[in-house]
């Protein structure tokens, strides 16, 4: 069996696997469509074919089925874990910081006004008010009340954000440990260069491999509970989703090419800020303000290091430079992209947490970063106000 068939998806039934990659119409049009997506040409250097680094028992290159199932199996104990600790540990430190879990009532079943939610959201055009007034028998104000209910009981409050960073905080100290614990023996950590050196027949050790699969499985765990979470803005997911979706990309994408060096550099050095970043979120909810703003330097001066300094004049000087000898398939300048397209997503936060520096130099207040910060009630929508 060639390297191209082992492509075949594996979640599929041995029957389904056999019927693809047997003479039917069905496994042709897959033989080729395979063909043409994993041409060594593309994906690997001049003169290099998929067998020349399959896995063996001796050497372990990387495996595509390895980045497409564990760490998806694996997001599921994240989610779980997201869920179980809750009442334990986060639920415990959001009462101690006088967070309350409170939760208002959605309002009565109406499927006229849901409809129109979904629609218009909380503020309906003046026809579409007087006909719903019209189809509920409700007045103007109450259909107005209903609609207002129906927003707050969808939005994110401050115990939830409270809790959501606690989880993350926690996954971000068990990957930055991790990673440091496993990288300070390699080699390309202390020298870039050997990140290109005998390119692509670079092994993989267990330790990688976990790291691989534990960070994938993280960003997997927390893309899906950014599409489930209610009450976020479409701007606050937006960023988040694709921040996750350029590291899933950019670790799958390293992963089959066997970037692998590169691509957990990148990983260990986008850990570290988020950290005191999470931290600084918690305390700006617990209303903490004098350690928040302890932390929020230490956040400063890392997001500067790690993410201003390092990524882009460590690791991508040597993307863009050192790997031109090695690396001039195609495949190479999709990495250089996927690399651009997270730079460009630093420099959007990097921006945003310029603009928070600027109002705590002015009002002397820390406010919540990449994300709304808001704790929304009925009374702050009906009086037009928002509560921090």
């Amino acid at each position: 069996m060639t390297m191209m068939q082992r492509y075949v998806d594996v979640f599929l039934s041995p029957s389904t696997q056999h019927y693809f990659t047997n003479n039917t119409m069905v496994g042709i049009w897959w033989r080729q469509l395979s063909s043409y997506f994993w041409h060594s040409h593309f994906w690997l250097p001049s003169g290099i074919e998929w067998e020349d680094i399959a896995p063996t028992e001796e050497l372990k290159y990387p495996n595509f089925q390895d980045v497409l199932v564990y760490p998806l199996l694996l997001s599921v104990v994240f989610i779980s874990l997201n869920f179980l600790l809750e009442p334990f540990i986060f639920g415990p430190l959001a009462r101690a910081a006088d967070i309350p879990n409170k939760r208002p009532c959605p309002p009565p079943p109406s499927k006229i006004l849901e409809r129109l939610y979904y629609r218009h959201g909380m503020k309906l055009p003046e026809k579409a008010l007087l006909e719903a007034c019209s189809s509920t028998d409700m007045t103007v104000r109450q259909v107005e009340r209903w609609l207002r209910r129906r927003y707050v009981a969808t939005q994110t409050s401050k115990y939830d954000k409270f809790v959501e960073c606690g989880f993350n905080v926690i996954s971000h100290i068990v990957l930055t440990t991790y990673g440091v614990s496993i990288m300070v023996s390699k080699p390309w950590l202390w020298d870039i260069s050997n990140c290109w050196e005998n390119y692509p027949y670079h092994y993989i050790d267990d330790d990688v491999w976990w790291y691989y699969t534990i960070g994938l499985a993280y960003f997997w765990s927390a893309t899906f509970l950014q599409i489930l979470g209610p009450g976020r803005s479409v701007f606050d997911k937006m960023q988040m989703m694709l921040h996750h979706v350029f590291t899933i990309l950019l670790m799958v994408f390293s992963w089959t090419c066997n970037f692998v060096r590169i691509g957990t550099l990148v990983l260990l050095v986008h850990e570290c800020a988020d950290i005191p970043l999470l931290i600084a979120k918690m305390l700006v909810y617990a209303n903490r303000k004098f350690l928040t703003d302890a932390i929020f330097v230490i956040f400063l001066i890392s997001w500067v290091i790690t993410r201003n300094y390092l990524y882009p004049f460590w690791i991508m000087r040597s993307a863009f430079f050192d790997s031109q000898g090695y690396t001039k398939m195609p495949a190479a300048y999709l990495l250089k992209s996927l690399l651009c397209g997270l730079l460009l997503l630093n420099v959007v936060w990097t921006v945003l947490i310029g603009g928070v520096l600027v109002k705590k130099l002015r009002a002397g207040s820390i406010e919540d970063v990449r994300s709304d910060g808001e704790d929304l009630s009925e009374d702050n929508i009906k009086n037009g106000t928002k509560t921090e």
